[in-house]
């Protein structure tokens, strides 16, 4: 090949296309580039348009930018717009910023905005932090506002933190507010930290009270708690409550639990204070129950009690049911305690129902009792907005009974939010009985603050006369408080209906 390059790349491309032997033609092109890259050139320009052509581009330009980057620049863009990508550009201005990052950042910038432009930039910024930082910076903080600019600058600061954290961080602290900023100086302080948290938490203390220490702590800390878990439970137990010491809780707990939740348990548990425990235990619970529910459910049956129990198992299943519904409705019907039942089948339903509401209705036929009524109203609340009338459907096959009436109730609210035409259709194809009375009563409610007339000739329709009264008695309030005038003429009048007559007019004579 070093003999004679064209007879080898001649060799290699009668051996057909193939990952191996673009390679190694790749290969042959760097080799012929380093001792004439005109005739390599030549070459290279001449083959047809596809994989092979791409990588003899690329390792034509590499070689070109080591010692001539700025004729490997005029190469790179007589090319077709479909070959200029970032990829081919890197190579030139990591060389020419090697030697030269002033001129390089001069034309990065006469490129046109866009993917280039902003991979050379960043890449101008890599390479002249590692010969002096603070004039990359200087640069960098002069580039025009856009995502080159924020790549070179994160860049930057995250090299020069390696070198100076101090004075990379503090540098972060300038930009101007933003994203940018305060996720790089969370991401600088942190790796401050793991390299020495005690020094990265005396700068922080040294930090004004305000957002910049709000984002450089929890970092700072989160890392100090890998290597010293019980240093850090006592700093935080002195912190003052309030914004500084959740956030920092929160972040400690996310970093251990990342790794081990039982680091993280055990940390949590050393916490002093009970409502900041037990908040750190649910964050901790939630995270863990994406990577292992069973082992999150098995933990929060055994540690915990009462309501704080009920919080984490509602929250377990939750996650649970979004990777695997049936395992953690399996799991939850072989509880023996009722009330956890209670607390974890809901939850499941209504993890299931976002995707799936049917399943999630065949789900609840197999449970009974309060477990049913309140898994049923979850699952009512998402699907009536969704698709009522498959939910009206559904509500129907219930037998008569209290969760029947609540299904109706809470399905005509949920309709008449989103079309009151087609809830006022589904009310009127319903027969007469408590399921019906409990819909139109919802209905009614729901209607009044707008049309208190149409909630009136609805409410007169309830079967049941104390249901009927209260709701034509709330309607006729609310219409006699906003216009009097109206609501009484339309009493007087024929079409006002005999019940509502005899409970709002006087007696005649």
């Amino acid at each position: 090949a070093e003999a004679d390059p064209p007879a080898a790349l001649a060799y290699v491309q009668t051996k057909g296309a193939g990952a191996e032997n673009n390679e190694l033609l790749s290969s042959i092109v760097t080799t012929w580039a380093e001792d004439d890259a005109a005739a390599a050139m030549t070459w290279v320009t001449q083959l047809p348009a596809g994989q092979e052509r791409s990588q003899a581009v690329q390792s034509l330009v590499s070689v070109l930018a080591e010692e001539k980057p700025n004729d490997a620049l005029k190469f790179a863009q007589t090319l077709s717009i479909a070959e200029q990508t970032p990829m081919l550009y890197s190579p030139i201005f990591s060389a020419w910023a090697s030697t030269d990052p002033i001129t390089a950042g001069g034309l990065a910038l006469q490129l046109p905005t866009g993917p280039i432009r902003d991979m050379a930039l960043r890449v101008i910024g890599a390479r002249w932090s590692e010969q002096n930082a603070e004039a990359a910076y200087n640069w960098a903080t002069s580039l025009p506002v856009g995502q080159g600019r924020d790549d070179a600058m994160q860049t930057i600061l995250t090299q020069w933190s390696a070198t100076d954290p101090e004075r990379a961080v503090s540098a972060a602290l300038a930009l101007p507010s933003g994203t940018i900023r305060d996720q790089t100086i969370a991401d600088l302080s942190q790796q401050w930290a793991e390299k020495d948290a005690r020094a990265a938490l005396a700068w922080a203390e040294k930090l004004e009270p305000g957002d910049a220490k709000h984002q450089v702590l929890p970092g700072v800390l989160s890392a100090w708690a890998q290597n010293e878990p019980d240093a850090v439970a006592a700093y935080v137990a002195a912190l003052a409550t309030g914004e500084a010491k959740d956030g920092a809780v929160a972040a400690i707990t996310r970093e251990l639990a990342s790794s081990d939740p039982q680091t993280a348990l055990n940390w949590i548990q050393k916490l002093p204070d009970e409502m900041t425990r037990q908040s750190a235990l649910e964050l901790l619970v939630s995270q863990w129950s994406q990577a292992d529910p069973q082992a999150a459910a098995k933990f929060a049956l055994n540690n915990s009690t009462g309501e704080a129990r009920q919080n984490l198992l509602a929250t377990i299943s939750y996650q649970w049911a979004q990777t695997n519904p049936s395992a953690a409705f399996t799991w939850a019907q072989g509880l023996p305690d009722a009330t956890s039942r209670e607390a974890i089948v809901p939850g499941v339903v209504s993890a299931l129902a976002e995707e799936n509401p049917k399943s999630a209705a065949e789900m609840i036929s197999q449970v009974s009792g309060d477990t049913q009524v309140i898994a049923a109203s979850s699952l009512m609340s998402q699907w009536a907005s969704s698709d009522p009338e498959a939910a009206s459907a559904w509500a129907a096959s219930f037998p008569p009974g209290e969760t029947r009436d609540q299904l109706f109730a809470n399905l005509a609210s949920r309709w008449a939010k989103t079309n009151s035409s087609g809830a006022g259709t589904w009310l009127n194809s319903l027969t007469t009985d408590p399921s019906r009375d409990a819909a139109v009563g919802a209905f009614a409610t729901l209607i009044t603050p707008v049309d208190p007339q149409l909630a009136l000739q609805w409410a007169a329709t309830i079967a049941d006369t104390a249901a009927r009264d209260s709701e034509i008695d709330a309607a006729m309030q609310a219409w006699l408080e906003v216009d009097p005038a109206k609501a009484s003429a339309w009493l007087a009048s024929a079409s006002a209906p005999n019940q509502i007559k005899v409970r709002f007019l006087p007696p005649q004579g």
